[in-house]
């Protein structure tokens, strides 16, 4: 018999892929492969159904921006990491995602931001207190701009976008389009937090490398003409 976890995941997948609205009871009993009257045992009615993935899903965000919290690092680099452990989570578990789409179709589920950027919040909060953000430059502003970041990437992983280098190529929700967690996708992501902040941040970006010397070829050395 499936466990209710597994109940909560098949109904995830279910509206990952096509959208609260267009899923029915029956749809997620035949994705779990039990009948309708077993899933509703647990579930009597599918508001209490996703409900629950809704809230499952926002906690795991919640968790993660705690643990991001809780890292040894500057607060301004702590807020590039919770961007990337947020898309990561995004990108590999439908729970999280599927929280996301209940959040903007279900009545009464809540802003699926207010799950992590209350923590995103503290972060700027501390990084402004110890002079990492430039003059003019303020938390609030910095914290617009990061759930725009994380929520358009997050459309964009819905809308189809194309596989990055080293996606896995299945065409779900999350596939390659931000892979924080490593692959030529990650890092253009995590350039792309870094370009954003610095924007923000009161340090000077590193000098980009010096061009190595340039080896004159035989020819020239040799003084013949080129």
């Amino acid at each position: 018999m499936l466990t209710r976890s597994a109940l909560l995941d098949a109904a995830a997948r279910e509206v990952d892929a096509h959208g609260y609205g267009s899923v029915a009871m029956r749809h997620v009993a035949r994705a779990a492969d039990v009948t309708t009257g077993a899933l509703t045992f647990h579930f009597p009615t599918k508001s209490d159904l996703f409900a629950e993935v809704a809230e499952l899903g926002l906690t795991r965000m919640r968790e993660r921006a705690d643990e991001v919290a809780r890292l040894p690092v500057a607060p301004l680099r702590r807020i590039s990491l919770l961007v990337l452990a947020l898309l990561e989570l995004l990108h590999d578990d439908v729970v999280a995602r599927a929280a996301v789409r209940l959040s903007r179709e279900l009545p009464g589920t809540g802003d699926w931001s207010d799950s992590w950027l209350p923590a995103g919040r503290e972060m700027l909060r501390r990084a402004d207190e110890a002079g990492q953000l430039r003059e003019g430059v303020t938390p609030d502003a910095v914290a617009e701009m990061t759930l725009h970041l994380v929520a358009g990437t997050e459309m964009c992983a819905h809308g189809g976008a194309p596989a990055s280098d080293g996606g896995d190529g299945d065409g779900g929700p999350g596939s390659g389009a931000a892979e924080p967690g490593g692959g030529a996708g990650g890092a253009r992501f995590a350039a792309l937090c870094d370009l954003l902040l610095y924007g923000a941040s009161a340090l000077r970006p590193p000098d980009p490398a010096p061009d190595p010397p340039r080896t004159a070829s035989p020819r020239t050395a040799s003084g013949e003409n080129t």
